[in-house]
């Protein structure tokens, strides 16, 4: 009888349990499949870090939800294995059926037919800013978002106003994978968890030099300005029950020291939030800030990604896909 033994440098022994003996090493690594209670946490300290290879799958048995490990070893980057899982409830759309909100359409939301993303924002409603599907995107579909031609006014995508509950529906993520489609000035971008995800939503957070402004008085999520003293720069901001009305973005060590990609470079952001409210984010797939406190566990939050002009100009970002999920109530 043989067993296999994953090994930290991305080797694999096949090892006979009778003598010991390694028979064989390969290289590669092992993809199994493991279990446990609750949602499973990315990244370098999260669930079966250095245990779980790339492939594998992790069983939430208190929610009978099934995930697999598109990372690496050492940082697992854990996703839904399928959408369509009774027990989760969440949403993952590539815009492969083309639908979304068109320019000259002045409702004040939308929800996109296929997917149910919401598409929502202070200025949606305006005939120059919509979510439009490029069906000529090299690579697939990507959906174009554009916010309308004034200062403070943004376009977001996400679910209705406080679908998530950490205490109630554990691990919650949102996954969205954008490229801006010009320079990256004039704007600022939001990805994340708010309280308040309102048809006419404002901007959460704002900036000036060093200095974060919470508008929100709950909110977690990766965030850039280009406002800022750091103008391409990516922060992990947080406000838990109002408890800070400003952040410094230096003395608070709220700086990820990773950069919001330059345009026509695609980037992926991820944000996790814990049962008990702790936090992590991503950037490609690798971990750039941890928080154990961002929320309160009780806290109502929907998951959002906006992007804002902060000039009197129309600003666009191709997102090519928009993901989040929590295991249902």
């Amino acid at each position: 009888m043989f067993v296999i033994k994953q090994k930290d440098d991305n080797t694999v022994d096949v090892v006979d349990t009778v003598s010991g003996n390694v028979a064989v090493t390969l290289s590669g690594t092992a993809i199994s499949t493991f279990s446990g209670a609750g949602g499973p946490a990315s990244g370098t300290a999260g669930t079966l870090a250095g245990t779980a290879g790339p492939g594998s799958q992790y069983y939430d048995t208190t929610n009978s939800i099934l995930y697999f490990n598109e990372g690496t070893l050492a940082s697992p980057y854990w996703s839904p294995v399928s959408f369509d899982q009774p027990n989760l409830y969440g949403v993952s759309s590539q815009f492969n059926d083309q639908a979304g909100k068109a320019v000259a359409n002045t409702d004040a939301e939308a929800v996109i037919p296929g997917s149910g993303i919401r598409v929502f924002g202070q200025g949606v409603a305006e005939t120059d800013s919509g979510a439009v599907a490029q069906a000529a995107a090299e690579g697939g579909i990507v959906m174009r978002l554009t916010t309308t031609n004034e200062a403070a006014h943004l376009i977001a995508m996400g679910l209705d106003a406080g679908v998530y509950q950490p205490d109630t529906h554990g691990m919650m993520a949102i996954d969205v994978e954008l490229t801006n489609v010009s320079a990256i000035t004039a704007r600022a971008m939001f990805c994340g968890f708010l309280g308040t995800a309102a048809d006419a939503l404002d901007p959460a957070v704002t900036g000036a030099t060093t200095v974060a402004t919470l508008v929100q008085d709950a909110l977690c999520g990766l965030w850039f300005d280009s406002g800022l003293t750091d103008a391409d720069a990516l922060h992990g901001v947080h406000n838990k029950s109002d408890e800070a009305a400003t952040q410094d973005l230096t003395a608070d060590t709220l700086d990820t020291a990773t950069n919001i990609a330059a345009a026509g470079t695609y980037q992926r952001l991820r944000v996790e939030v814990d049962a008990d409210g702790a936090s992590r984010m991503f950037v490609d797939k690798t971990l750039v800030y941890t928080n154990t406190a961002a929320l309160d566990d009780d806290e109502e939050v929907s998951p959002v990604f906006y992007l804002e002009s902060n000039a009197a100009a129309a600003i666009s970002c191709d997102v090519r896909r928009f993901s989040c999920w929590a295991a249902k109530a």
